[in-house]
């Protein structure tokens, strides 16, 4: 459920910094409105401000042209009363506005209208300047406030803030827990998919047709993986049971060839054909074998002997097997031990198999002779058993298709010596052990590869 909490926190992280950012916004336009009509250059008090200072008396008042025109602009009338409330100028002033007012009358009229004119009055030198405005053009309202009311409202804002926040965040929980309602089984069935399991969605609500595909999709995995188990088994099955028919009627075939190479009743030709017959035998019996046991290592159905192994000791068990063999002259053989102590914990059978396919693989590639040096090395975490030779090598781009099984389809070419299944066959057995092989080599600079495995610590 992870998925599914982290779709919500960003989800109602996206939500509070949206409504937040609106908000904001909201509050930098209103600002912007409220102030640019109340600032703006045309605005009734920066009008009857102009006028008053635009006013001029030399004798009589005149108004500047700057004045009077932005008083045309904006259709507005003007007169200036003296301290007797009578006007002693006006500009376009309408006939049915009076032209003598008492004290009552100016301290109605600055505040609110004038014969429904809205005015606006600006006090100079010499009385009161009036501007008035055409009816509806401008709307005046006066509003009275405690002074504790205006002390508060920073708090009242503040408050009113919060609220909004609260509630942004209790819808954005509310339509995030509905969301993730919907897409949690979506999670969990993608999650099944990535780890091969088959898992149902209920289709239903918008992501409907999303479910439908996961389900498709699951079954058509379960199909294929139910193919593929019932092939594999199939192939080890066949494997298996080709090597137990095999083994029988070879053993018989070999003992008879065996018999008939050793006779001294045969003549020496037909010795020498059944001692052909009794090589090609053998290495019949060891393809099966081999067969056998990388298909086993294959699908994980190789039981391992594990037990505490030195791997001095398997170095030399491996170098005395090959010299007990009978070595060839062209052929020599060193190994190097840095540990006597060193062990791993490991299945000996398997890897005496694994370190004897490298060793024979120094051989059948290099005929005309070659030095091979077998070597034990590790540190606190894994041990090491390297199989190296300074015979001719392989090009580097080939060392990759080279640990593929004969016949993969990840192998450009088939197996040029031998049945190919000597380094793949090493390869599985390490990992069998938690390990694994690792093989350097280029053209004209040997072969190196070394078995890298857990160590046994004491």
């Amino acid at each position: 459920m992870d998925g599914t909490a982290r779709i919500l926190r960003r989800f109602v992280g996206a939500t509070i910094i949206t409504s937040v950012a609106l908000l904001i916004v909201n509050f930098i336009i209103l600002g912007v409105w409220i102030f640019g009509g109340m600032n703006g250059s045309h605005s009734p008090g920066q009008v009857v401000r102009n006028v008053a200072e635009g006013l001029r008396y030399n004798g009589s008042y005149t108004l500047d042209k700057e004045a009077g025109k932005l008083l045309r602009q904006n259709n507005a009338w003007a007169m200036l009363l003296d301290r007797d409330g009578r006007a002693v100028w006006s500009f376009d002033m309408p006939d049915e506005v009076p032209r003598s007012y008492s004290l009552a009358d100016v301290a109605k009229f600055s505040r609110h209208y004038l014969q429904n004119y809205p005015v606006t009055v600006w006090e100079r030198d010499g009385g009161l300047v009036v501007v008035g405005f055409p009816q509806d053009s401008v709307a005046k309202y006066q509003f009275s406030f405690p002074v504790d009311w205006v002390s508060g409202l920073p708090f009242r804002s503040a408050v009113l803030v919060a609220g909004n926040l609260a509630l942004t965040l209790l819808l954005s929980l509310f339509i995030g827990s509905r969301l993730v309602k919907s897409i949690a089984p979506l999670i969990r069935g993608i999650h099944a998919l990535a780890e091969e399991r088959s898992e149902y969605v209920e289709p239903k609500g918008v992501l409907s047709g999303l479910a439908a595909s996961i389900n498709n999709a699951s079954l058509l995995m379960q199909r294929k993986n139910d193919k593929l188990k019932a092939r594999d088994e199939a192939r080890s099955n066949w494997i298996s049971g080709i090597s137990h028919d095999i083994r029988t009627p070879l053993s018989i075939m070999l003992g008879y060839a065996s018999e008939l190479e050793e006779s001294e009743a045969v003549p020496p030709e037909q010795r020498h054909k059944a001692g052909i017959i009794r090589h090609q035998g053998e290495m019949l019996r060891s393809l099966v074998s081999d067969l056998n046991l990388v298909s086993m290592l294959e699908y994980e159905m190789q039981p391992l002997h594990l037990k505490p192994i030195r791997l001095s000791a398997l170095v030399r068990l491996i170098a005395s097997e090959f010299l007990n063999r009978g070595w060839d002259d062209k052929y020599t053989l060193e190994w190097i031990v840095r540990d006597e102590q060193l062990k791993i914990y490991g299945d000996e059978k398997l890897l005496v198999r694994a370190l004897a396919n490298l060793m024979q693989n120094s051989i059948n590639h290099n005929p005309n002779g070659c030095h091979i040096v077998l070597e034990t090395k590790g540190d606190c975490e894994v041990g090491s058993i390297v199989v190296s030779d300074d015979g001719k090598g392989v090009p580097a781009g080939d060392i990759p298709e080279l640990l593929e099984l004969p016949y993969s389809s990840k192998r450009k070419r088939p197996a040029q010596n031998g049945h190919g299944l000597g380094l793949p066959m090493a390869a599985s057995i390490a990992k069998a052990h938690r390990g694994r092989l690792i093989v350097t080599s280029d053209s004209g600079e040997g072969f190196h590869a070394e078995m890298v495995l857990p160590i046994l610590r004491n």
